[in-house]
């Protein structure tokens, strides 16, 4: 009996609108911040415009010559033994477009790419081309870390490789006033000046200090003073030349976290795998730590008192979690392996910016019309200490208060379960759409329909929490007459410890079709309650 009281007070009851606010985490347009729109203006100065133009083709460039290198170099140490790889190298350096690009100096010396270093002018072309972009993924992360999180309100924060403050922007949008400390890393000289410039006349600003590294940071502060309640990295672990020296920085960002780590990167398959591989790591050295540690506590009471044991078995097992463990709170559902590892896919989301006056000059060619606005591809994965809350999941229990007929309806889970079923996890999941649709997925629906912007219901003060019964929306929903499709990853198990990619067909028809207007106006990186 007490059971089931239990279970009743921690059921969290959600009408069909409160599920609909919950799950939306998309962003749709965003604007950049006046304050940040005049912080950039301000910056440029009187830079003419085509000299800036100029600059960001430069630097452009350079970031397409450093991604070649990348690619490239994945199996360098290969190429002496191995006439094959080669030939296939010399082949690949013979095109003129890759030779004009990339330089031999890379092959020769069998290194990887050479970290590039940013001076007055690219730091002003990244300020005008990139810094608005890379605002709003931040932006979009951290609001989903905010909405998922509401109790959650960093003060000391880390920003691994700040470039220009972009981060800072984010935060003092997301959290006003309440982050108190801000320690920035970031090695180049041009872009610390501008972070200094950009944020001159800010108002609520944090303590700031700027370091050239993480093992300066780690000398400069105290063991106490080391430990940050958010740490970030944005875009930063693309720029490290080698694998070891990625997971040697993610290790020491983990090191120095005391509860969220957030991993941003562009949204291609590189950055994609990155970060994948990158949450891997984590996630398999904390359960590694987690079973060391279970293991020794096993035996520690061997040779004390029943006293011991008792505590061992009850107390100290809670703060053993919560020293030791680790999941996922955002886009995964699950802390498993990931579904699209070895698929050819790659996770990753966009979100659409309204383009400022800058990015208008820099990116206008010719006299072809330029789009007022621009997508932002990115990857990201934010990291939590502690377990898994085993909350219930939303499905359990939801009052269908929509319509009239819906109002008898009793057991939803059971209806739901038998109306929308998961596709196998083996499907293709291009299996239902042609190659021509997806091309066209994000722009047709990122644009929402006239009817669903006239639909859209009030916001409403309903959180989807970080257990595992949320999944995540990884690609453009389809609208196809009275169906809608959703490729979701979701927890298979309800402790989120394994996860799977389905496809979810949501009818118009029948009588369990209550759930058919939420996933019409569903958008790509949404939630989607199981």
């Amino acid at each position: 009996m007490a059971n089931s009281v239990a279970a009743e007070v921690g059921r969290k009851i959600f009408t069909l609108a409160g599920l609909q606010a919950a799950a939306r985490q998309s962003q749709r347009l965003l604007r950049l911040p006046t304050s940040l729109q005049s912080a950039i203006s301000g910056f440029l100065g009187d830079m003419p415009s085509r000299e800036l133009k100029q600059n960001v083709v430069r630097l452009s460039g350079a970031m397409r010559t450093r991604k070649a290198g990348t690619v490239l170099s994945v199996d360098m140490d290969a190429i002496e033994g191995s006439d094959d790889a080669q030939v296939a190298v010399e082949e690949y350096m013979s095109r003129n477009t890759v030779r004009t690009r990339l330089s031999k100096d890379i092959i020769s010396q069998g290194k990887g790419p050479l970290r590039y270093e940013y001076n007055e002018k690219t730091t002003a072309a990244y300020v005008a081309a990139r810094m608005p972009a890379i605002y709003g993924t931040n932006y979009r992360v951290l609001s989903e870390v905010s909405s998922r999180l509401p109790n959650f309100n960093p003060s000391h924060v880390l920003d691994f490789g700040s470039g220009p403050g972009t981060v800072l922007w984010a935060l003092q949008e997301v959290w006003p006033g309440a982050v108190a400390h801000a320690n920035l890393v970031e090695p180049s000289r041009a872009m610390a000046q501008a972070c200094r410039s950009l944020l001159q006349g800010a108002e609520q600003l944090p303590l700031i200090k700027l370091y050239p590294s993480l093992s300066f940071l780690s000398r400069s502060l105290k063991k106490t003073d080391r430990q940050h309640d958010l740490v970030i990295s944005s875009y930063a672990l693309g720029e490290l030349v080698t694998r070891d020296e990625r997971i040697s920085t993610v290790r020491q960002l983990w090191s120095l976290t005391r509860d969220l780590l957030v991993l941003i990167e562009p949204g291609t398959p590189e950055g994609s795998s990155l970060v994948r591989e990158m949450r891997t790591h984590i996630l398999q050295m904390e359960k590694k730590k987690l079973r060391r540690s279970a293991q020794s506590q096993e035996q520690a009471p061997v040779a004390g008192t029943p006293d011991n044991e008792a505590s061992s078995s009850t107390g100290g097992g809670l703060s053993l979690h919560t020293e030791c463990g680790v999941f996922v709170v955002a886009p995964c559902a699950h802390d498993g392996v990931c579904p699209m590892d070895k698929t050819g896919q790659w996770c990753h989301f966009s979100q659409r910016l309204e383009r400022n006056s800058a990015q208008r000059i820099t990116k206008r060619h010719g006299t072809l019309p330029l789009r007022a606005y621009e997508d932002e591809k990115f990857s990201f994965v934010v990291l939590r200490r502690g377990t898994r809350p085993q909350t219930p999941w939303p499905l359990d229990s939801v009052e269908i208060l929509s319509s009239p007929e819906h109002e008898a309806e009793n057991d939803i889970e059971l209806e739901y379960t038998n109306e929308l079923e998961y596709a196998d996890e083996n499907q293709d999941m291009d299996s239902m759409v042609s190659e021509g649709d997806l091309d066209h997925e994000f722009e047709e629906e990122v644009n929402l329909d006239t009817d669903a912007e006239e639909e859209e219901p009030e916001p409403l003060e309903e959180v989807a929490d970080v257990g595992a019964g949320w999944a995540r929306i990884v690609r453009a929903p389809i609208r196809r007459g009275r169906h809608t499709v959703l490729d979701l990853c979701r927890a298979t198990e309800r402790d989120g410890s394994h996860g799977a990619l389905n496809r979810l067909v949501c009818s118009r028809r029948g009588k369990f079709a209550a759930l058919h207007p939420q996933a019409r106006k569903a958008h790509w990186g949404d939630l989607w309650p199981c």
